[in-house]
């Protein structure tokens, strides 16, 4: 009978942490979809303003459009920046958790990011990297993560430029480079939230 209620307690905790690492994620999610919901709202309202109001004097017109364009060309690529780094973030935090939970005594692998360096744990807990997309997809984004952390997003200063353009090559869809900067969209956001879920699930405990 003990063993029987050490496993289901064991089982009930890995249910909490699965529960945990979905509600953290959606938070995130969450967050960047409530405040561009309000960049959005604020943006209509402008272009109301500047469409109906005709009060307003050709000097604040400018400020107007100014204003917008902040709001489109800084604050929104901002936001979506931001979330892609929280959601790494919260990447690194579970793969820290599963590391000191089910392989403490498994040895990271030095040198290989934030995320790379994981790779030894998942597959000391069963996962096969080998077949797996997500793993890959992931992988690759921490040199989008170093870029934009250490670099701010400027690709030629990167250390690894040549792994950054074969990655926005690959998913020129979702990731461009302009100016020498990277510039994330909406689907790539989508992109790693789903490889971070596919790679999450994947793992039984």
């Amino acid at each position: 009978m003990g063993e029987v209620n050490l496993m289901n307690k064991t089982n009930s905790q890995n249910e909490v942490f699965i529960w945990a690492h979905r509600n953290n994620l959606s938070l995130i999610v969450n967050f960047h979809n409530e405040v561009k919901r309000n960049f959005q709202n604020e943006i209509a309202r402008m272009n109301e303003k500047l469409d109906e109001d005709d009060s307003l004097s050709d000097h604040e017109k400018i400020d107007l459009k100014a204003k917008k364009s902040i709001y489109i060309n800084t604050f929104e690529p901002y936001l979506r920046i931001n979330t892609f780094l929280m959601m790494v973030s919260h990447l690194e935090e579970w793969l820290l958790h599963i590391w000191k939970r089910h392989a403490p005594t498994t040895e990271l692998l030095e040198g290989k990011g934030s995320i790379g360096r994981f790779k030894p744990v998942l597959k000391e807990i069963g996962l096969d990297l080998s077949r797996s997309g997500s793993w890959m997809f992931v992988k690759g984004c921490q040199d989008i993560r170093s870029c934009l952390l250490h670099a701010n997003g400027r690709v030629s200063l990167n250390q690894k430029p040549d792994k950054i353009h074969n990655l926005v090559v690959q998913y020129s869809d979702k990731i461009k480079i302009e100016s020498d900067r990277l510039v994330l969209n909406g689907e790539f956001l989508t992109c790693f939230q789903d490889a971070v879920e596919q790679l999450i699930e994947s793992v039984s405990l």
